[in-house]
Protein backbone atom coordinates (compact mmCIF):
# COMPACT_ATOMS: atom_id res chain seq x y z
CA UNK A 1 0.00 0.00 0.00
CA UNK A 2 2.06 3.32 1.16
CA UNK A 3 4.72 3.41 3.73
CA UNK A 4 4.84 6.98 6.05
CA UNK A 5 7.23 8.56 8.30
CA UNK A 6 7.65 11.76 10.20
CA UNK A 7 10.61 14.15 9.88
CA UNK A 8 10.05 17.08 11.77
CA UNK A 9 6.06 17.52 10.65
CA UNK A 10 7.01 16.41 6.95
CA UNK A 11 4.89 13.66 5.62
CA UNK A 12 6.54 11.79 2.63
CA UNK A 13 4.05 8.70 1.20
CA UNK A 14 5.01 6.05 -1.48
CA UNK A 15 3.35 7.76 -4.41
CA UNK A 16 6.03 10.96 -3.62
CA UNK A 17 3.32 13.11 -2.19
CA UNK A 18 4.90 15.85 0.25
CA UNK A 19 2.83 17.92 2.70
CA UNK A 20 4.13 19.82 5.10
CA UNK A 21 1.88 21.30 8.15
CA UNK A 22 2.56 23.74 10.82
CA UNK A 23 1.03 22.24 14.13
CA UNK A 24 1.71 26.48 15.41
CA UNK A 25 -0.84 27.27 12.42
CA UNK A 26 -3.29 24.19 12.79
CA UNK A 27 -3.98 24.85 16.71
CA UNK A 28 -4.02 28.53 15.93
CA UNK A 29 -6.82 28.36 13.49
CA UNK A 30 -8.62 25.38 15.39
CA UNK A 31 -8.78 27.86 18.68
CA UNK A 32 -10.20 30.84 16.07
CA UNK A 33 -12.91 28.76 15.18
CA UNK A 34 -14.19 27.69 18.29
CA UNK A 35 -14.06 31.31 19.82
CA UNK A 36 -15.94 32.62 16.68
CA UNK A 37 -19.73 32.90 17.32
CA UNK A 38 -21.84 31.48 14.01
CA UNK A 39 -23.91 34.60 14.47
CA UNK A 40 -23.64 37.69 15.99
CA UNK A 41 -27.02 39.21 17.09
CA UNK A 42 -26.94 42.94 18.53
CA UNK A 43 -29.44 44.81 20.30
CA UNK A 44 -28.19 48.84 20.36
CA UNK A 45 -26.62 48.82 23.12
CA UNK A 46 -25.37 52.83 22.21
CA UNK A 47 -27.54 55.63 22.80
CA UNK A 48 -31.53 54.66 22.71
CA UNK A 49 -33.06 57.07 20.69
CA UNK A 50 -36.34 54.61 19.90
CA UNK A 51 -38.74 52.13 22.03
CA UNK A 52 -40.47 49.41 20.90
CA UNK A 53 -43.71 48.29 23.05
CA UNK A 54 -47.46 47.13 21.99
CA UNK A 55 -46.76 47.19 17.90
CA UNK A 56 -45.45 50.82 18.25
CA UNK A 57 -42.20 51.80 18.21
CA UNK A 58 -42.05 55.33 19.87
CA UNK A 59 -39.71 58.35 19.19
CA UNK A 60 -37.49 60.27 21.97
CA UNK A 61 -40.68 62.71 22.29
CA UNK A 62 -42.79 59.99 22.81
CA UNK A 63 -41.64 58.89 26.68
CA UNK A 64 -44.75 58.92 27.94
CA UNK A 65 -46.97 57.34 25.66
CA UNK A 66 -43.75 54.12 25.23
CA UNK A 67 -44.04 54.37 29.43
CA UNK A 68 -47.99 53.76 29.00
CA UNK A 69 -47.60 50.77 26.51
CA UNK A 70 -44.81 48.87 28.33
CA UNK A 71 -46.97 48.96 31.58
CA UNK A 72 -50.13 47.13 29.49
CA UNK A 73 -47.83 44.39 27.10
CA UNK A 74 -50.76 42.60 26.56
CA UNK A 75 -52.64 45.11 24.64
CA UNK A 76 -51.98 46.73 21.20
CA UNK A 77 -51.56 50.28 21.04
CA UNK A 78 -52.26 52.77 17.71
CA UNK A 79 -52.67 56.71 17.21
CA UNK A 80 -55.59 58.63 15.39
CA UNK A 81 -53.92 61.92 14.39
CA UNK A 82 -55.65 65.01 13.02
CA UNK A 83 -53.79 68.02 11.57
CA UNK A 84 -55.43 71.06 12.45
CA UNK A 85 -56.24 72.09 8.63
CA UNK A 86 -59.08 69.12 8.79
CA UNK A 87 -60.45 70.69 11.84
CA UNK A 88 -63.65 72.85 11.74
CA UNK A 89 -64.98 76.05 13.90
CA UNK A 90 -67.65 75.47 16.50
CA UNK A 91 -68.75 78.48 16.03
CA UNK A 92 -69.84 80.54 13.06
CA UNK A 93 -68.21 83.57 14.57
CA UNK A 94 -65.12 81.90 14.70
CA UNK A 95 -62.20 83.24 12.82
CA UNK A 96 -60.23 80.19 10.98
CA UNK A 97 -56.82 81.14 9.34
CA UNK A 98 -54.67 78.98 7.55
CA UNK A 99 -50.78 79.21 8.92
CA UNK A 100 -48.57 76.60 6.56
CA UNK A 101 -47.70 72.83 7.16
CA UNK A 102 -50.95 71.88 8.21
CA UNK A 103 -51.40 74.34 11.48
CA UNK A 104 -54.09 77.14 11.79
CA UNK A 105 -55.16 80.17 13.73
CA UNK A 106 -58.92 80.02 15.92
CA UNK A 107 -58.95 83.31 17.73
CA UNK A 108 -62.68 82.90 19.47
CA UNK A 109 -63.46 79.58 20.04
CA UNK A 110 -62.71 75.90 19.82
CA UNK A 111 -61.45 74.28 16.37
CA UNK A 112 -62.97 70.84 16.59
CA UNK A 113 -62.95 67.22 14.19
CA UNK A 114 -64.88 64.04 14.73
CA UNK A 115 -62.73 60.99 16.22
CA UNK A 116 -63.58 57.88 14.94
CA UNK A 117 -61.82 54.84 16.32
CA UNK A 118 -63.05 51.59 17.31
CA UNK A 119 -65.86 50.83 19.99
CA UNK A 120 -65.00 48.98 23.04
CA UNK A 121 -61.15 50.76 22.64
CA UNK A 122 -59.10 52.62 25.90
CA UNK A 123 -58.40 56.42 24.99
CA UNK A 124 -55.32 56.57 27.21
CA UNK A 125 -53.98 59.99 26.03
CA UNK A 126 -54.03 62.99 24.51
CA UNK A 127 -51.19 65.13 22.68
CA UNK A 128 -51.52 68.28 21.00
CA UNK A 129 -49.08 70.47 18.53
CA UNK A 130 -48.80 73.73 18.48
CA UNK A 131 -46.57 76.58 17.59
CA UNK A 132 -46.09 78.95 20.54
CA UNK A 133 -43.71 81.54 21.08
CA UNK A 134 -45.63 84.22 22.92
CA UNK A 135 -46.12 83.71 26.79
CA UNK A 136 -48.64 85.09 26.96
CA UNK A 137 -51.15 83.05 24.62
CA UNK A 138 -51.32 79.47 24.77
CA UNK A 139 -52.96 76.04 22.91
CA UNK A 140 -55.57 74.17 24.61
CA UNK A 141 -56.65 70.88 23.81
CA UNK A 142 -59.54 68.17 25.06
CA UNK A 143 -61.12 64.97 24.40
CA UNK A 144 -64.63 65.75 24.50
CA UNK A 145 -67.25 63.12 24.70
CA UNK A 146 -71.07 63.90 23.70
CA UNK A 147 -74.11 61.83 24.76
CA UNK A 148 -76.79 63.71 22.57
CA UNK A 149 -78.73 64.32 25.28
CA UNK A 150 -77.15 66.92 26.33
CA UNK A 151 -74.50 65.94 28.23
CA UNK A 152 -71.11 66.70 27.75
CA UNK A 153 -67.79 65.51 29.04
CA UNK A 154 -64.31 66.87 28.70
CA UNK A 155 -60.94 64.86 28.94
CA UNK A 156 -58.16 66.73 29.69
CA UNK A 157 -56.86 70.01 29.57
CA UNK A 158 -53.87 69.95 27.80
CA UNK A 159 -52.04 72.97 27.05
CA UNK A 160 -49.02 74.06 25.55
CA UNK A 161 -46.01 76.22 27.11
CA UNK A 162 -43.89 79.25 25.10
CA UNK A 163 -41.34 77.86 23.92
CA UNK A 164 -39.33 78.73 20.37
CA UNK A 165 -41.10 77.58 17.58
CA UNK A 166 -43.26 74.09 16.88
CA UNK A 167 -44.10 71.71 20.11
CA UNK A 168 -46.18 69.01 21.99
CA UNK A 169 -47.36 68.38 25.24
CA UNK A 170 -48.78 64.83 25.91
CA UNK A 171 -52.17 64.62 28.58
CA UNK A 172 -52.57 61.40 30.47
CA UNK A 173 -55.86 60.11 30.60
CA UNK A 174 -56.65 58.17 33.72
CA UNK A 175 -58.50 56.05 34.09
CA UNK A 176 -58.83 55.46 30.70
CA UNK A 177 -62.07 56.05 28.82
CA UNK A 178 -63.73 53.20 27.46
CA UNK A 179 -64.75 53.89 23.86
CA UNK A 180 -68.62 53.74 24.05
CA UNK A 181 -69.65 54.44 20.00
CA UNK A 182 -73.34 53.53 20.15
CA UNK A 183 -74.12 56.32 23.83
CA UNK A 184 -71.88 58.67 22.70
CA UNK A 185 -69.84 60.62 20.49
CA UNK A 186 -65.88 61.90 20.46
CA UNK A 187 -64.15 64.67 19.30
CA UNK A 188 -61.12 66.62 19.68
CA UNK A 189 -62.24 70.43 20.70
CA UNK A 190 -58.78 72.92 20.22
CA UNK A 191 -58.43 76.62 20.62
CA UNK A 192 -55.85 79.43 21.19
CA UNK A 193 -56.15 81.20 24.58
CA UNK A 194 -55.71 85.10 22.52
CA UNK A 195 -55.45 86.62 19.44
CA UNK A 196 -51.49 86.10 19.43
CA UNK A 197 -50.09 86.08 15.60
CA UNK A 198 -47.14 83.84 16.53
CA UNK A 199 -49.42 80.97 18.19
CA UNK A 200 -50.54 77.84 15.93
CA UNK A 201 -52.89 74.73 16.40
CA UNK A 202 -51.06 72.23 14.60
CA UNK A 203 -52.83 68.84 15.11
CA UNK A 204 -54.01 66.93 18.10
CA UNK A 205 -53.01 62.84 18.73
CA UNK A 206 -54.99 60.52 20.28
CA UNK A 207 -53.12 57.53 21.89
CA UNK A 208 -55.15 54.33 22.34
CA UNK A 209 -55.64 50.51 22.88
CA UNK A 210 -57.23 47.98 22.13
CA UNK A 211 -57.31 44.34 23.96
Amino acid sequence: MYACRSVTGTFHFSWGYEMKLSIQMLSAAFALVLASPAIAQTSGTGQVNSTTAGGITFGPDDAAEAAAAQANPLATFKYYFVPASAFTRRASSNVTTYVSGGCIQAKSDFAVSDIQIENGASIVGLRVYYKDTDASNSVTAYVTAYDGSGTTTDYGPVSSTAQAGYGSVYFGIDPNVVVNNSANSYVFNVMQSGPSATTAICGARLFYSIP
